[in-house]
């Protein structure tokens, strides 16, 4: 198979974006113009505006807490980032500026702005930045995105198009034939391939070129103003070079477990149920999923080319911007502290953990999520979401209840463990039911739920409320390969990896 990739892609998880059309205009894809002449933020609007795409901040962090393994909870480390990250708002003189920035649940490198302008940041991260000045240099540049308004360009919204697709793959799975394939094997490849698919990037923005290079600006403007050192942007560049490399590294091995865990080239895969299940929907004559994630992260400007761009903005605009000394001692507090290393280590923990079940290792996967646990991980989503999994796949009903209600004791628990939390309760309770559907409006009604919530309201005899959502999904996500419930609506979505390859295409 030919796959037509855009032209210009790289990896949103690091601050990068692609374009898709050689016949689009850039011109298109940027709100306004900008002169050379003056540094970018005398130019913005001082009033805010919020994007197309925006939903509400708490929605937004109600949905990202349900994305991959979701957030981390550690409240001093939040706190103090959301301090630098009003510094910069206030910074900025531009009203009404939304937005929290949070800990995201990876160990892949690559901060991301959404469209409410929350923030959200790999716990990778904290391990890496060496100063509170090269913190801010990273929130002003996300900031930078949100003041620009990014989000709202059309290669963003096809981007968001393409990672429902991506995500909502996994739907079609569960409408295989549950006689022929374990429930557990399901399962499996639905966890598997949701955290897979989160940390490549999937779900992270896409920004062309130029919006980068003038978020790098903007939010050099950002940092100077607020009176942070401005070298800790250009450290900050540096470091995504060793970054990107990294990545890069974890990629492969990531694309590897992909390659297996869907037995791409397993010449045996049509001789087992779970195979004939999914031959139906892997293209085998693709290379596999992990390299279509691959070809969809290449083709950025190097670190290197954006730091001798930013180098010649700031020696035209600020020629002798002041360097404060750079403040180390109370971010080390934080990102050194035991707390941050026991999370941390907790985080790799429950990591190699899913990747030695997607390998079917269950003994290593048990020996990595009980090393995983301490004071600090107890009540993190990554961890309980990953033993309810293991649990399930062990058919331990009462370790999976305990661990559902330890993750719905934390902060930031995902909609996943409200959907097996119901399961467990009953499929035909309509207080159940009910419930779910308001957790599902709390949670802002995340694309790729529809159809737990929609099975759970046809069981329970809710027709109307199942209807209604059915119409909805229907009208909002026709096309774009979310599941809606019923069989015919799952038709019209064409829910295939071979449509999810097409949908790549420009």
């Amino acid at each position: 198979m030919n796959l037509k990739l855009p032209a210009l892609c790289t990896t949103a998880a690091l601050l990068m974006g692609c374009v898709t059309g050689a016949t689009q205009s850039v011109r298109n894809l940027i709100p306004g113009q900008l002169s050379a002449d003056q540094p970018i933020l005398a130019q913005v609007d001082k009033t805010y505006a919020p994007g197309m795409l925006a939903v509400g901040q708490e929605q937004d962090r109600y949905r990202n807490q349900s994305l991959g393994l979701g957030l981390v909870s550690h409240p001093e480390a939040e706190r103090y980032i959301n301090q630098q990250l009003e510094r910069l708002k206030q910074a900025s003189g531009i009203a009404d500026l939304p937005g929290q920035a949070y800990l995201f649940a990876d160990t892949s490198f690559g901060a991301r702005a959404s469209p409410d302008g929350n923030i959200y940041i790999p716990y990778v991260m904290l391990q890496d930045m060496g100063s509170t000045d090269e913190l801010a240099a990273l929130l002003a540049h996300e900031l930078a995105h949100t003041i620009r308004n990014h989000n709202s360009s059309d290669l963003f919204v096809q981007a968001q198009k393409k990672a429902v697709v991506a995500a909502s793959f996994l739907a079609s799975i569960k409408q295989g034939d549950s006689a022929t394939v374990r429930g557990s094997d399901q399962k499996l490849i639905e966890n598997t391939f949701t955290a897979l698919m989160v940390s490549d990037g999937f779900l992270s923005p896409g920004w062309t070129r130029r919006q980068e290079l003038e978020a790098d600006k903007l939010g050099m403007d950002l940092l100077i103003a607020a009176g942070y050192n401005s070298d800790a942007m250009f450290t900050l560049l540096d470091k995504m070079a060793l970054w990107e490399e990294r990545n890069r590294t974890a990629q492969s091995q990531r694309n590897a477990l992909i390659d297996q865990l869907f037995m791409v080239n397993d010449p045996e895969l049509e001789k087992n149920a779970l195979g004939e299940m999914l031959g139906g929907i892997l293209d085998r004559s693709a290379v596999g999923v992990g390299s279509v994630v691959n070809k969809l992260n290449q083709n950025h400007d190097s670190a290197e080319k954006r730091y001798d761009s930013l180098l010649t903005y700031v020696d035209t605009h600020y020629p002798a911007a002041p360097t404060p000394a750079l403040e180390v001692r109370n971010w080390q507090a934080i990102s050194k502290a035991r707390k941050a290393e026991q999370i941390w280590q907790g985080l790799l923990g429950v990591v190699e953990a899913r990747d030695a079940l997607a390998q079917r290792k269950p003994a290593d996967a048990e020996r990595f999520m009980r090393s995983a646990i301490n004071p600090h991980t107890n009540n993190q989503n990554f961890l309980r979401q990953s033993f309810y999994e293991l649990r399930a796949a062990q058919g331990q009903t009462g370790a999976m209840q305990q661990n559902l209600a330890l993750g719905l004791k934390g902060a930031y628990p995902s909609f996943s463990l409200h959907v097996e939390s119901a399961h467990l309760a009953g499929e035909s309770n309509p207080a159940t039911a009910k419930r779910l559907l308001a957790t599902f409006d709390q949670y802002g009604r995340p694309p790729t739920y529809y159809h737990d919530v929609i099975a759970m309201a046809e069981s329970s005899e809710l027709k109307v409320d199942a209807l209604a959502l059915v119409a909805e999904c229907t009208a909002k996500y026709l096309g774009e390969g979310v599941s809606c419930g019923d069989a015919e609506a799952a038709a019209k979505s064409n829910l295939s990896y071979g449509s999810l390859l097409q949908s790549l295409a420009p």
